[in-house]
């Protein structure tokens, strides 16, 4: 996977002043910040990755291995559109008086709200309705935040921003308008705990899901939590580019038990299962009484991870499946992974890497 950093102005395509944190984020990583690219690096959309208040920006490249599927994320998301602080808040609901979100959101779609302070700084969700002081939420976020915390309010990732709105990232299209079994295929979790499958039409020029006629699919959101899959039905592998502004937040995602989560990692870089943090949510146990966390690896197979408590030879720990008690602590996060849910529903979280920090 490449990875690249990078700060913007898009109203003036200056470079920005990069702070500490980002040279020492630079440092860890071994990257050139390359201010070359500033106006010249494009995504699969043909455009420039779209910054807000010269946060970083970056992009990343992922492999779709030929004629497999692959679990893959997103680990930069779109620009922020409104932020600010919270002023009053109900059940599914919250206010700031001074943003007008008619106008700030004006045109949007898909859009979700982000807490970014307090005790559950990271917690998000999808926005269901808009009016001029009010955003209507798909969940409670009321318990999990206070007055005075702030927020952020992006819109989702779309087929079109990821793979571009005539398919500039080059999956292998459909000739016609549905799908013939021989296009590659996007899968994008429902929110239901299935999938829609999603390919490009060459014959109408656009993004359709598998038997939804003729119903575009450009606009279908991919969250930011979702991992998800690419089929590809072609003889060569095919990277693609992900780009956008980096999140440095904590990331919860729900998962129910019996089913495997698809998660995005968020991250582009730093994440081990050590400083993940998520030894604090998943079920401990052995290798077949435990949480276990699929990550793909570069053969096109799957590592199995699980977090073990001190018993008998074993220490406690992350651990590999069929390894003993080898600490795995440090294996790197791909860009998404599978979590097999053995323990009870419920909400989990990511924590990034300290090099995040200050970003």
């Amino acid at each position: 996977m490449i990875i690249k950093f990078f700060s913007l102005d898009i109203g003036s395509h200056n470079p920005v002043v990069f702070p500490a944190a980002y040279s020492n984020l630079m440092n860890k990583l071994h990257l050139l910040a390359a201010a070359a690219l500033i106006c010249a690096t494009t995504t699969a959309t043909g455009q420039v990755p779209a910054n807000t208040n010269s946060k970083l920006a970056g992009f990343h490249t992922v492999t779709a291995r030929a004629w497999s599927t692959s679990l893959v994320g997103v680990n930069f998301v779109r620009p922020m559109l409104a932020s600010g602080k919270i002023d009053a808040e109900a059940v599914r609901s919250l206010t700031d008086n001074n943003v007008d979100f008619l106008v700030a959101l004006a045109g949007q779609s898909n859009l979700w709200v982000e807490i970014t302070s307090g005790t559950n700084r990271g917690v998000a969700s999808p926005v269901t309705a808009v009016a001029q002081r009010v955003l209507t939420t798909e969940e409670d976020l009321s318990a999990l935040s206070a007055v005075g915390d702030t927020y952020v309010v992006r819109a989702a990732h779309t087929p079109a921003t990821l793979f571009g709105t005539t398919n500039q990232a080059g999956l292998r299209p459909s000739p016609t308008e549905s799908w013939t079994g021989n296009a590659d295929l996007v899968y994008i979790p429902d929110g239901a705990g299935g999938y829609k499958y999603v390919y490009y039409s060459t014959s109408v020029a656009g993004w359709r899901e598998v038997n939804s006629g003729t119903t575009s699919a450009a606009s279908l959101p991919v969250y930011h939590v979702d991992g998800i899959w690419i089929q590809r039905n072609h003889f060569t592998n095919l990277d693609v580019k992900f780009s956008g502004s980096i999140r440095s937040a904590p990331t919860f995602f729900f998962a129910a038990t019996g089913v495997n989560a698809d998660v995005n990692t968020n991250y582009a870089a730093g994440s081990t299962l050590t400083n993940s943090g998520l030894h604090s949510y998943v079920l401990h146990g052995s290798e077949t009484t435990g949480d276990i966390l699929w990550f793909p690896n570069s053969t096109g197979g799957w590592d199995q991870y699980y977090y073990t408590d001190t018993v008998g030879s074993f220490t406690a720990g992350w651990k590999k499946v069929g390894s003993g008690n080898t600490d795995m602590g440090a294996t790197v996060f791909p860009t998404a992974f599978s979590l097999e849910r053995k323990g009870a529903a419920g909400t989990l979280k990511i924590t990034p890497s300290t090099i995040y920090n200050g970003l």
